[in-house]
């Protein structure tokens, strides 16, 4: 198992190759771990209404991670 992180000013929700895996936040903003196989994925961000997500989308090769130093994929929302 793999994991990451998905940094974001704003609470949004995470897509991992085109699954809804649930928010990037806990509802006290801290960041949630969220679990993968290894390998190449694409990653998105779905943000609140009104807001566009800076980068789309990125694909990403995510492998040698684990809970403790997810790898992080940063996004802004704007």
């Amino acid at each position: 198992m793999e994991f990451f992180v998905c940094l974001c000013p704003a609470t949004c929700n995470v897509i991992l190759d085109g699954n809804d895996q649930g928010p990037n936040k806990d509802s006290s903003g801290k960041l949630r771990t969220k679990q993968c196989n290894a390998g190449r994925h694409i990653i998105a961000l779905q943000c609140p209404a009104g807001k566009t997500c800076s980068p789309p989308q990125v694909t990403k090769v995510i492998k040698n991670t684990d809970p403790i130093s997810p790898m992080e994929v940063a996004f802004q929302c704007i």
